[in-house]
């Protein structure tokens, strides 16, 4: 009876561990792939590294940008998730800038070399939390953000306080299509469309939206494609990492003397932070735990072109799709005995 008694406690465990992936599995597989887009949202910047099972994960992605307004830099984004079930996870990033150009602010050079190459400097850290739900055939993600004040204000990279994010996320799937809509509200700039690297945040109340679809093409390469409009509700405090022309700048001390400008650059006109404009990303696994993927935006309002070509690796990756054809097939013929 030994025999026997083994293959029980095997075939119960298998089940478990079945029932526990069989959401993430088949949305994985092609079934019905509600969850994957979730995986890819939670840290744009570093795709895949929220796990299809539960548990902690973490991965990093070396980034080449190009800005029209800063030109050449490189990025690296380390980031950790941690999901706690199918329905909630939670995760951290900070995005370390190397070799980027920011505004000189000594005097003495500043008239020669307005501009000056920053060695390497931290931005603000996200921290996010996620709650997922599926009423009927759409895929709601509901996600409250905030964010350490790591980065430099001077230089564009931050607030200088903690600032806060809620979106609602919403997805609809027509096979391997899936449209998408974000709706959210916050108090800065920096929490919102952090897929592309910016040179400004802004501190202040605003509104934002999201629409677009995805495109899922074989090897779980992708390619999504959105527009968005980032709406300032009332004045704001914008940080630049280059001035322009439209920047009022100063310190207004509220007794109506001349401020003197210092270092953060303070932009007081509310519509300075309102940006609107279109996302393209591309993602494409070369193996398990590596990941190419790049991405073009072109704010119209700001008038600024961005484009970034990335290597991700994640430490835990997604199961091969020998892996999930195998493991979808024993779902597929439990459900059947199960009838």
């Amino acid at each position: 009876m030994l025999v026997p008694n083994r293959w029980i406690v095997c075939l119960l465990s298998a089940a478990a561990w079945c029932h526990q992936l069989h959401a993430q599995v088949t949305a994985a597989a092609g079934i019905a792939p509600v969850h994957v887009t979730e995986n890819i949202q939670a840290i744009p910047r570093v795709p895949g590294v929220s796990t299809l099972l539960d548990g902690f994960n973490t991965g990093a992605t070396y980034s080449g940008v190009h800005s029209s307004s800063v030109g050449w830099y490189s990025v690296v984004t380390p980031a950790i998730s941690y999901t706690f079930s199918e329905r909630f996870s939670a995760d951290a990033s900070t995005s370390i800038y190397i070799n980027r150009l920011i505004e000189n602010t000594d005097p003495a050079t500043k008239a020669t070399q307005p501009l000056v190459t920053d060695g390497a400097d931290p931005g603000d850290t996200l921290i996010g939390f996620h709650a997922s739900f599926y009423p009927g055939s759409l895929t709601d993600i509901i996600t409250a953000s905030l964010t350490a004040p790591t980065g430099n204000r001077s230089e564009g990279l931050g607030t200088g306080q903690v600032t806060y994010d809620f979106n609602n996320h919403t997805e609809k799937y027509y096979n391997k299509l899936g449209f998408l809509v974000d709706l959210g509200i916050g108090n800065s700039s920096g929490l919102f469309n952090d897929l592309v690297v910016k040179d400004y945040t802004s501190l202040g109340t605003l509104a934002h939206f999201q629409a677009g679809m995805v495109l899922w093409l074989p090897r779980r390469t992708y390619i999504e494609a959105v527009a968005y409009e980032q709406l300032p509700l009332g004045s704001q405090t914008v940080y630049r990492a280059v001035q322009r022309g439209e920047d009022v700048r100063g310190n207004d001390d509220g007794v109506g003397t001349n401020p003197t400008p210092l270092p953060p650059v303070a932009v007081t006109v509310s519509t300075a932070s309102e940006d609107n404009g279109f996302t393209t990303f591309v993602g494409i696994p070369l193996v398990d735990h590596i990941t190419l993927s790049g991405y073009y935006n072109r704010s119209l309002r700001q008038r600024l072109d961005t484009v970034s070509v990335g290597m991700t690796f994640v430490l835990r990756s997604k199961p091969s799709k020998r892996s999930l054809s195998m493991i979808d097939r024993a779902l597929r013929e439990a459900e059947a005995s199960g009838h």
